[in-house]
């Protein structure tokens, strides 16, 4: 029998490609699931400043002012870009001001009220608050897809709030918790066109920025102190400077360079790991546990987020780079181009 001598079409470069996008879009997704370890890890660290007396205003003003320092660092190695008009750098600093600091206000004084996985699974349910107002304006198209994703969402905070109140969980705490997914349901639709034409660092700088000078107002009105929210403390400093870099930075910079290798779609996909994160992390360290209701409605939720995530075959940008937040953004949920929560 002759046996066939020729090279194998699997053989060289063909088989170097594959090879090299396979290796890429592993790195793609363990970046996103470090930002997705990160970022999940915020509401326990937040508890566990509590725990050592730190206050939220003091903790949100030297988180924010910390990772805004950090981003202009970074702003002048990695955008070698024309910068975008001013209108738009100064929405940035609006963004972070009026929206960012309102939504991490309300979570981290939810956080002092109600356990952390509670108050993290209730901030998941803003892609469904985008995808209605979204419908409502005529942005989306009601398929059944999105419906059902809406259907389970509405289920899933309905049998948290039930569970939770069955247990005696603090309403306030709930409806904190709840108002913050609302503000960044806003935050996020209100910024589309910023978000779309200002590059993701640049970006995160501003909003870091804006935020920090909220609380820095906030500090100097409350109960007529006139000044900074400064922390007191050693311990308040560390868990500021650890929610900074660990819970902030070190979170965006995984979850852009994870979209950079396997774009939106699987990102999304896996950003749906951060809840279970805290919740994991919760158990834990802090001994919090989800009652068989809370269970069950953090699985709804969590089902809608994945139904709401982008099919991995729709095109994502116009431009071969997810990176460049310039490009022409096509059929990307508006809910995932963020600076990121809290």
């Amino acid at each position: 029998m002759a046996v066939d001598t020729r090279p194998s079409e699997r053989t060289g470069p063909a088989r170097t490609t594959v090879a090299a996008r396979t290796a890429t879009r592993r790195s793609g997704i363990g970046f996103c699931l470090v930002a997705a370890a990160c970022f999940g890890a915020l509401p326990v660290l937040g508890k566990g400043a509590y725990g050592d007396g730190a206050g939220p205003l003091e903790l949100l003003w030297a988180r924010f002012g910390i990772a805004a320092a950090v981003f202009w660092v970074l702003v002048p190695l990695f955008v070698r870009r024309p910068q975008p008009r001013l209108r738009f750098l100064v929405a940035g600093v609006l963004m972070g001001f009026c929206g960012y600091a309102l939504e991490a206000g309300l979570f981290f004084l939810a956080l002092e009220r109600i356990d952390a996985s509670l108050v993290e699974l209730l901030l998941y349910a803003y892609p469904a608050i985008v995808t209605v107002v979204a419908l409502a304006l005529g942005r989306e198209a009601p398929a059944p897809r999105l419906l059902s994703a809406l259907f389970l969402a509405s289920v899933g905070v309905v049998l948290v709030f039930a569970g939770s109140l069955a247990t005696g969980v603090d309403p306030v705490g709930l409806a904190l918790g709840l108002g913050a997914a609302v503000v960044y349901a806003g935050y996020v639709l209100a910024g589309e066109r910023v978000v779309a034409t200002v590059h993701p660092l640049l970006l995160a700088a501003l909003v870091s920025t804006g935020a920090t000078a909220a609380f820095s107002v906030v500090g100097f009105l409350r109960a007529g102190r006139g000044s900074l929210p400064i922390p007191t403390s050693g311990a308040a400093w560390w868990a500021a400077g650890v929610m900074a870099v660990v819970a902030t930075v070190v979170p965006m910079a995984a979850l852009f360079a994870g979209i950079r290798r396997v774009g939106a779609a699987t990102a999304t996909i896996v950003s749906t790991l951060e809840p279970v994160v805290t919740v994991a992390l919760a158990t834990v360290f802090l001994a919090e546990q989800l009652s068989v209701v809370e269970a069950a409605g953090a699985a709804c939720v969590l089902l809608a987020v994945r139904l709401l995530a982008p099919a991995p075959s729709r095109p994502l940008l116009v431009s071969g780079n997810p990176m460049e937040p310039t490009s022409a953004v096509t059929k990307v949920p508006r809910w995932y181009f963020r600076d990121r929560k809290t």
